[in-house]
């Protein structure tokens, strides 16, 4: 699966214009079809996406290609998981979370292990895109442990892309530049 911060429509025309590259090899993009219809969850509803298959043909490798705000291997959005991950920052517990969120606490206690097991690849990454991003970025305010201080890196990270690039969604920013708030891999950032 491959992120790209761009809705649905925009990756079509993307893709039709040989603009998204295969993170295998760099070759072109192009379509090839669609993925199972998925079940998003975002803080106003559900709704069902037909997420775009991609193909690379120098390397013959196919990609599914999440638009913004959909999270590898989860049903709820970036932007439901990154409230709750802001919330734990801030002090709330699972349970709680899970009720504004009308969630099950078992999902959202899930989330929190994973973005506190991976604290120090998040932070790392998002501190060295805010560094590219913004050659005097905003200070990052030393928080009680590794996780809050991973979350309010994402923060900060968001804000200088959103100072060079224009609006976007804090948390589908996060997401694109740690390579997935929640999943194994991480981008290492910028060279």
């Amino acid at each position: 699966m491959l992120s790209v911060l761009a809705s649905q429509q925009e990756i079509e025309s993307r893709l039709a214009g040989g603009e998204l590259c295969c993170p295998a090899c760099g070759g072109s993009l192009s379509r090839w079809g669609f993925a199972s219809p998925r079940v998003l969850r975002t803080r106003a509803g559900t709704r069902t996406l037909r997420l775009r298959r991609a193909a690379c043909a120098p390397c013959r490798r196919t990609h599914v290609l999440l638009s913004a705000g959909c999270v590898a291997r989860r049903r709820d959005s970036a932007e439901v998981i990154g409230a709750a991950l802001l919330a734990s920052a801030q002090g709330v517990g699972h349970r709680q979370i899970a009720a504004d969120l009308a969630r099950p606490p078992g999902t959202v206690r899930g989330w929190l292990r994973r973005a506190r097991a991976r604290s120090g690849p998040l932070r790392a990454s998002a501190t060295r895109w805010a560094t590219a991003l913004d050659v005097h970025p905003e200070p990052m305010r030393p928080q009680q442990d590794a996780f809050e201080d991973a979350v309010e890196a994402l923060a900060v990270a968001a804000r200088a892309w959103v100072l060079r690039f224009g609006p976007a969604e804090p948390w589908d920013v996060a997401l694109h530049l740690t390579g997935g708030l929640l999943s194994g891999g991480s981008r290492r950032g910028p060279p």
